[in-house]
């Protein structure tokens, strides 16, 4: 493990997913010690610009176009068995989590910007985070693809219209004035509406039901 003699994290990123990558890179450069380095939607860019070897951790999609995550990840393998690489996908994959196993300094984990989050901070930073014990519950977990499209559908079938529309207001960045103003509704009313849509999903900030709306694909809701 690359265990840092500050707290500074220099970190490059690449997912084809724009929305969750632009979650990711705020939740982490809220720490002012944290510095984004390469911004990248694929797997190429990555491996194009890795040439200075600056980094303290990569943040690497398991599947993405033009050059996928693993295949990225082993490229960057080659010559550089230091530097931690966090990779992370929706559902477990027990094939790349036997194949990324066998790769030196590998973190494999589920696509929450929270939990990147706290690897970043436990494991790269730090030492405070049992990614052993986690990697374990993960794998015991039924993350079969069906069964979380299941949980998928449960959880679009819990939420109304209205509070879809509601989180994707927030996600567009639009004050609780503005999203009153498009659903001709009172300030008051749709503060009170987020608080209680926030406290239905166990969120705490309206940061948060925007991290939410963007992890569970509700940004492209037809809803």
């Amino acid at each position: 493990m690359n265990k840092l003699l500050s707290n500074s994290v220099r970190f490059s990123i690449a997912d084809s997913d724009f929305y969750f990558k632009k979650i990711m890179i705020r939740t982490l450069t809220e720490n002012p010690f944290y510095m984004l380095l390469n911004d990248c939607n694929n797997g190429h860019e990555l491996i194009t610009r890795n040439y200075r070897r600056q980094e303290d951790v990569f943040i690497i999609d398991l599947f993405m176009p033009v050059l996928s995550g693993i295949e990225a990840i082993k490229y960057i393998r080659k010559s550089n068995v230091e530097t931690p690489i966090i990779t992370y996908s929706g559902t477990y994959q027990e094939d790349m989590a036997d194949i990324l196993s066998k790769l030196p300094n590998i973190y494999y984990c589920q696509k929450k910007s929270n939990l990147i989050k706290e690897i970043v901070k436990g494991r790269i930073a730090s030492e405070n985070f049992d990614y052993e014990a986690y990697s374990r519950e993960w794998e015991q977990q039924p993350l079969a693809v069906q069964e979380y499209m299941e949980r998928q559908r449960k959880s679009q079938e819990e939420l109304s219209p209205t509070e879809i529309q509601l989180m994707k207001f927030c996600y567009e960045g639009f004050s609780n004035k503005e999203i009153g103003e498009k659903l001709n509704l009172s300030t008051r009313t749709i503060d009170t509406y987020i608080n209680r849509l926030t406290e239905k999903l166990g969120l705490k900030t309206k940061l948060h039901l925007i991290r939410f709306c963007v992890e569970n694909g509700y940004y492209n809701s037809s809803m």
